[in-house]
């Protein structure tokens, strides 16, 4: 699968399958749980994920986190700017992250 979201990311310029792409069912649910493998082992569980899975989907720009309406991500996301900032007070314009501030 990996080969194949290789040939995605020529044609589409990134690697953000669509959850629904109906061109390719299988790609999108191989992403789907590759974000899912992936959030478990940072979570400390346990997961199929290796280093070197991480550093090949790495090597193509495979993004890890989609933004948008999921709350979980938006906590994660808080939880990094609490351990860099010592506080939740994000701004409202927050420029690295204006989701996060609006949030």
């Amino acid at each position: 699968m990996f080969e194949e979201l290789k040939k995605y990311k020529e044609i589409n310029g990134h690697c953000s399958v669509p959850a629904r792409c109906s061109s390719n069912r299988r790609l999108a649910n191989w992403v789907l749980k590759q974000r899912q493998q992936y959030g478990q082992l940072k979570g400390g569980g346990s997961s199929m994920m290796t280093a070197e899975r991480v550093d090949m989907l790495n090597s193509l720009g495979f993004t890890w986190k989609l933004r948008g309406g999921n709350w979980h991500d938006m906590l994660d996301d808080l939880k990094e700017y609490k351990e860099r900032h010592g506080d939740c007070l994000v701004p409202f314009k927050y420029a690295p992250n204006p989701p996060l501030g609006r949030w």
